[in-house]
C-alpha cells in the first residue's frame, strides 16, 4: 500500500510539473513579470510638437516625391497596365498575374504624397479596368494579399480619413467590390485540414495548389506565407461587415499562434510547415526570409485591433523577440566598432549570414517594445538598426547588399569555427569593416529605411533622418536608369555602366519611397498611434 501511495505521489508531482511547464510556455505566466493589461492610450510616436522639434523637412520630402513622380511618369509612358517596367530597356513585364501591380501597389504612396492626378489614374484602373477574375498563371496568395488586397483596403481607409480627395462619392463601394472579388477568388487557398493556405491558387479551376500546380498531402509553406494575411483580411471584414475573411485568416494563423507541441525557443517556430498537419517539415529558425512577416504581424495584429482576442498575438511576439535576443543575437568580433546581427539556425547549426530583408526587424522591435514598455527589447531593436546601417555605410556605394556575413564574437555557438570571407575583396572588406558581402546586389528593397522610419517616428533621434537621407541619395545615384530606377548588380562597385539589372519591383514605389517620404513629412501623416502598416507599407487605420 505504501509503495502504491508513493507511485501515486510521484505521478502527481510529475503531472503538476508538466502542467506548470506547459503553463510557463503557453500562458500569461510564462511571461514572468510582464503585464499584458495595456491601456489603449499608450503613446507610441514621439511627441515632436510637444518637444519643439522641427519634424518636417519639406525640401527633402519634395526630393523624394520628385523621384516618385519620375518613377510613375516613366512607368505610365512605357508600361501602363503591366505589373512592372523594365527600367533599363524601357520594356515591361508581368510577375504578379498581370493586374498592374505597380499601379495598385503604389496607390497608397500617391495618396500620402498628395499626387492627385496619379491617384485618379490608379483609381480609374482599379474601378473600371482591372479584372480579378482572370489571372496570368498561378496566383501567389501571399504576394497578392500584401500588395493588392493590402493596397486596396488601405486606400479605403486613407480616403475615409481624408488623406486625399476621393475621385468619386462611391469610392468605397467601387474599391470594395473589386477587393472582395479578389479575396473570394483566393478563398480556395484556405481549403486545407489546418486552414493554412496553399502556396498557390489556380483561379481557372478554383483550387489551392502547390507552386507547380499540383494538389497533394506533402505541400509545405514557410511562416511568412502562412501568417501574413491577418491584417489585410481583418480590415476587409471590418470594411465589408463580412466575417468570413477574418475567420479564414484567423484559422489559418491559429496553427502557428496556438502551437502546443513544445518550442525549444518559445515563440520561434521551425519552418517550413506542412499545410496538412501544421507540423514542422524543416528545422530552420529565423526571423528573416522566408519567415519574417509572420513575426512582424504578431505585434501589429494587436496594435490594429487592441482587444482581448488579439492579446495572444502580442504574447507570441514578446516570446519570439525575447527568444531571438537570447538565442539568435550575435555581435561582431570587432573590438573598436562592434555591431549586432541576427543569426539563423538550421539542422542544429547556426549560420552567420543575414539578409537585407531581415533589417525590418529592428523597427518592428522598436514598435512593439515601445507599446509594451520593454526597455531591454527596445535597446535590442536599436542595436539591430545600427547593424543594418553599418551594412550600408560599409559599402563603397553606401547602399547595403542583399546579404552579408560576419565572424561572431560568441564562443558558445555551434559550429565553433564559422566560415570566413573567401575572396580577396571579401577579406579586404572584412578587415576594414568587420563584415563582408555575400550577395552584392541591391533590389530596391525598403527594409533598412523602414527601420529608420520607425526609429525616427518613435525616438525622435535625428540620426535616423540623416541615415535615411544618405540612403536616399545613394540609392538614387546608384539605381537611376533611363526608364526609372533599377536593381543594382554590385553595391561594392562604384561603376554605373553595366551595373544595373533590368528589373524594378512594385515595392520600390509602394514601400521604399513611401517610407523615405514619411520620414521627412509631417509625422502627423500616418501617425503611429493611429495607423498600422502592413508588410508592404500600406497603412491601415487602427480600430479601438
Amino acid at each position: 500500500m505504501l509503495a502504491r501511495r508513493s507511485r501515486v505521489a510521484v505521478v502527481f508531482v510529475l503531472a503538476c510539473g508538466f502542467y506548470l511547464f506547459h503553463k510557463a510556455l503557453f500562458s500569461d505566466s510564462g511571461l514572468v513579470g510582464f503585464d499584458f493589461t495595456i491601456p489603449h492610450d499608450t503613446q507610441i510616436q514621439y511627441p515632436f510638437k510637444e518637444r519643439g522639434i522641427n519634424a518636417r523637412d519639406a525640401k527633402k520630402a519634395e526630393a523624394v516625391k520628385e523621384v516618385m513622380k519620375r518613377t510613375w511618369s516613366l512607368y505610365k509612358e512605357k508600361a501602363w497596365g503591366f505589373d512592372e517596367i523594365k527600367p533599363v530597356s524601357g520594356k515591361h513585364g508581368n510577375s504578379r498575374n498581370g493586374w498592374g501591380a505597380t499601379i495598385i501597389d503604389s496607390m497608397t504612396t500617391a495618396a500620402v504624397m498628395g499626387l492627385t492626378d496619379v491617384f485618379n489614374d490608379q483609381y480609374d484602373w482599379v474601378v473600371n479596368h482591372v479584372d480579378f477574375n482572370k489571372a496570368q498563371g498561378l496566383v501567389d496568395p501571399f504576394e497578392t494579399t500584401i500588395r493588392y488586397i493590402g493596397a486596396l483596403v488601405s486606400t479605403v481607409d486613407l480616403l475615409e480619413a481624408g488623406v486625399i480627395s476621393a475621385p468619386s462619392p462611391s469610392f468605397r463601394e467601387g474599391i470594395l467590390a473589386k477587393v472582395k472579388t479578389l479575396a473570394d477568388n483566393l478563398g480556395p487557398g484556405f481549403d486545407t485540414p489546418t486552414g493554412m493556405m496553399w502556396p498557390r491558387v489556380n483561379f481557372t479551376q478554383s483550387l489551392g495548389v502547390d507552386v507547380y500546380g499540383r494538389r497533394h498531402e506533402h505541400a509545405v509553406v514557410h511562416l511568412a506565407r502562412a501568417g501574413s494575411h491577418w491584417l489585410e483580411y481583418s480590415t476587409l471584414s471590418h470594411l465589408t461587415g463580412n466575417k468570413i475573411y477574418l475567420d479564414n485568416s484567423t484559422k489559418a494563423w491559429d496553427c502557428l499562434v496556438s502551437n502546443r507541441r513544445g518550442e525549444p525557443w518559445p515563440g520561434i517556430l521551425e519552418s517550413p510547415r506542412s499545410i496538412w498537419t501544421g507540423l514542422p517539415a524543416g528545422t530552420t529558425r529565423t526571423l528573416g526570409a522566408p519567415d519574417d512577416s509572420h513575426y512582424e504581424y504578431l505585434i501589429k495584429a494587436h496594435l490594429l485591433a487592441p482587444n482581448g482576442s488579439t492579446k495572444q498575438y502580442a504574447r507570441r511576439w514578446y516570446q519570439a523577440m525575447t527568444s531571438a535576443q537570447k538565442h539568435l543575437s550575435s555581435t561582431t568580433k570587432s573590438q573598436t566598432n562592434p555591431h549586432t546581427f541576427l543569426l539563423s539556425y538550421s539542422k542544429n547549426r547556426y549560420e552567420n549570414k543575414v539578409g537585407h530583408l531581415t533589417c525590418f526587424i529592428g523597427g518592428n522591435i522598436l514598435l512593439g517594445a515601445k507599446y509594451l514598455s520593454q526597455n531591454s527589447l527596445f535597446s535590442f531593436g536599436e542595436a539591430l538598426i545600427e547593424g543594418c546601417h553599418h551594412s550600408y555605410d560599409s559599402m563603397p556605394s553606401k547602399i547595403g547588399p542583399e546579404g552579408w556575413s560576419w565572424m561572431p564574437r560568441e564562443s558558445h555557438l555551434r559550429p565553433p569555427h564559422f566560415p570566413g570571407p573567401i575572396t580577396l575583396s571579401q577579406k579586404e572588406m572584412y578587415e576594414k569593416t568587420g563584415i563582408w558581402a555575400t550577395e552584392t546586389n541591391y533590389n530596391l528593397r525598403p527594409e533598412v529605411v523602414e527601420s529608420y522610419f520607425y526609429g525616427w517616428r518613435i525616438t525622435g533621434e535625428e540620426k535616423y533622418r540623416q541615415w535615411a537621407w544618405e540612403a536616399f541619395q545613394a540609392i538614387v545615384r546608384g539605381a537611376e536608369a533611363n526608364w526609372g530606377y533599377a536593381e543594382v548588380d554590385d553595391v561594392t562597385n562604384l561603376r554605373k555602366e553595366g551595373n544595373l539589372r533590368d528589373n524594378s519591383e512594385s515595392f520600390w514605389s509602394a514601400e521604399t519611397l513611401k517610407y523615405l517620404y514619411l520620414i521627412f513629412e509631417d509625422p502627423e501623416l500616418c501617425n503611429l498611434d493611429k495607423w498600422v502598416f502592413n508588410t508592404e507599407a500600406h497603412p491601415l487605420k487602427r480600430r479601438f
